[in-house]
């Protein structure tokens, strides 16, 4: 070790003064295992260069100057260097009643929940961390680590994308709320990203150690969940992650969300490497999401867009409509007042004045995109005395950014809006076309809540992850490698036959997989059939 640290290290050692120069952050990967122990005795005295080693990948961290990368590049024990990459989160309530989130039937998670469940599983959400108060998640997180502190604090999410995921998972079965895709089943959180949803490939190198080192020291079945990631690939980060996947840890990752209607991004990392399970996203009329990544790392698709889950406590609020028992999943429109509105409602088309017509007054007015600014649309609405107002979409791209404020517009700031939300076009179109019946009502809301809708692959990653740790409580025995082939061979089929680069294999069907992998579990039980939902994107509680 001596020789080694005298090839390696003397660099570092050499050039104290070069602190004063820019430094950058680097993973260094060593041809020789590296102890942070060793380097430390030899170091006491630069410890600006935050140097940290690692389980999984052979090498360490550390801020260098670009002379000193360029040196250690020369030298015969040094394999190669890369720079610390960003990594970064992939996403784009009082219910009133316990709600089945509609990924949790599409994917036919809830005939498995009656299969004999022995084995126990972790699932390790990695992420911006987990609100363990929220009322969905009490009791079901077992601890975790906050990379970003050294595990110095909790792993409390500060941004809400990891509790979003967490929900997806595991959210309880306890007649409030949501419920997950494998109620109950116990969770773990490492926090790798900030309040902003940011990381680094460093950061998740630390997190994979912490995952590895748990399951060592306490065995069992794991699964780890990546809803994050980049276009840009780290050869540290693929060795760290091949060594969890052999360590028999399944690693399922968001592909990401570049895609767009004009162009196919390709499938981000970590979720391309080797092993991992690349999750895409579809809709709930199995569509493939516009924004979904594509391409060969593409293994299996999930739902991904406007999914209910949990936020942290206290910090969103939720917007819906209700139509007797059907909920309509929405979003709050920048600027709104928060409230309920209930009444009849009238189709004002586009929102001008001409659109109105007298029996708006007193009602909630039904507004279409397009032509005019939804400040404009509104302050129209409210002139012709509407109570509230519900603008729909013009197509089906996911919704989101929309306010009734704007820079340019002053008083726009400063004004009090009524209740205003947004769906989705095939739900405002099909209220459209029930408009005028008499006595026909709905409610509108926008309240604080501790739950919402969200899209992106993030979404559709973690309902992958649930449902692996759903087969192994079936299949304690199995190995990581079965569980995922499981997944794979009985997916619903989608897009060109066979595996392909949007679907990959297809959509999950958990039902069919623990059928395949676990036929004992439900001995005595009919054999379930499979439903199809054929509900438009952001329906809810509507079976």
């Amino acid at each position: 070790m001596k020789r080694y640290a005298g090839a390696v290290f003397a660099i570092l050692l050499l050039s104290t003064v070069a602190l004063a120069d820019e430094t950058g952050r680097y993973l260094v990967a060593t041809k020789r295992s590296f102890r942070a122990t060793s380097l430390a005795q030899q170091l006491e005295d630069i410890e600006a260069r935050r140097i940290s080693a690692f389980e999984t990948f052979q090498g360490f961290a550390a801020s260098l100057t670009q002379s000193e990368v360029d040196e250690l590049r020369r030298s015969r024990d040094v394999r190669w260097i890369e720079p610390v990459l960003e990594r970064h989160a992939f996403g784009l309530g009082n219910l009133k009643a316990q709600q089945i989130p509609y990924g949790v039937d599409l994917i036919h998670a809830r005939p498995v929940w009656a299969g004999a469940r022995s084995g126990e599983v972790n699932v390790v959400v990695i992420d911006s961390g987990i609100d363990p108060s929220h009322v969905e998640l009490t009791g079901l997180v077992s601890g975790g680590y906050n990379v970003l502190s050294n595990g110095g604090s909790e792993p409390m999410d500060d941004n809400g994308h990891g509790t979003h995921v967490a929900g997806t998972i595991t959210a309880a079965n306890n007649n409030v709320g949501i419920v997950g895709v494998a109620p109950g089943v116990k969770l773990w959180a490492v926090k790798v990203l900030n309040a902003n949803g940011t990381g680094t490939s460093e950061g998740l190198i630390q997190a994979i150690d912490w995952v590895v080192a748990r399951k060592k020291e306490r065995g069992g079945n794991w699964v780890a969940n990546l809803s994050l990631g980049s276009p840009r690939s780290s050869d540290a980060e693929r060795e760290a992650f091949t060594k969890a996947i052999d360590e028999g840890v399944i690693v399922v990752a968001a592909t990401g969300n570049s895609s767009t209607a004009a162009q196919v991004a390709p499938v981000a990392f970590p979720a391309a490497y080797p092993g991992i399970v690349g999750v895409g996203a579809i809709d709930s009329s199995f569509k493939i999401a516009s924004f979904s990544n594509q391409g060969p790392e593409v293994d299996i698709t999930a739902p991904g867009v406007d999914v209910l889950s949990t936020l942290p406590v206290g910090s969103s609020f939720l917007a819906y409509a209700a139509d007797g028992p059907s909920v309509y999943n929405a979003l709050g429109i920048g600027g709104t007042s928060t409230g309920t509105r209930t009444g009849e409602y009238v189709y004002c088309g586009l929102g001008r004045p001409a659109d109105f017509p007298p029996s708006v007054f007193g009602r909630i007015a039904l507004i279409k995109r397009g032509d005019l600014r939804f400040a404009e649309k509104t302050r129209n609405a409210r002139s012709a005395g509407a109570i509230g107002v519900v603008i729909f979409n013009n197509n089906n791209d996911p919704r989101g950014g929309w306010t009734l404020i704007s820079a340019d517009d002053p008083v726009s700031q400063v004004e009090t809006w009524p209740v205003t939300i947004s769906l989705s076009w095939d739900d405002g179109e099909l209220l459209a076309a029930m408009a005028g019946q008499e006595g026909h009502t709905i409610t509108i809301g926008y309240e604080a809540d501790d739950y919402a809708v969200m899209s992106g692959t993030s979404m559709a990653s973690p309902h992958v992850a649930a449902a692996a740790a759903l087969l192994w409580t079936l299949a304690p025995n199995a190995s990581a490698g079965t569980i995922v082939n499981a997944l794979k061979t009985t997916a619903n089929d989608r897009g060109a036959t066979g595996i392909d680069p949007v679907y990959g294999a297809g959509v999950i069907d958990v039902y069919a997989a623990a059928r395949l992998l676990a036929p004992e579990a439900f001995a005595g039980q009919p054999d379930y059939t499979r439903p199809t939902t054929g509900r438009p994107a952001g329906r809810r509680g509507k079976k």
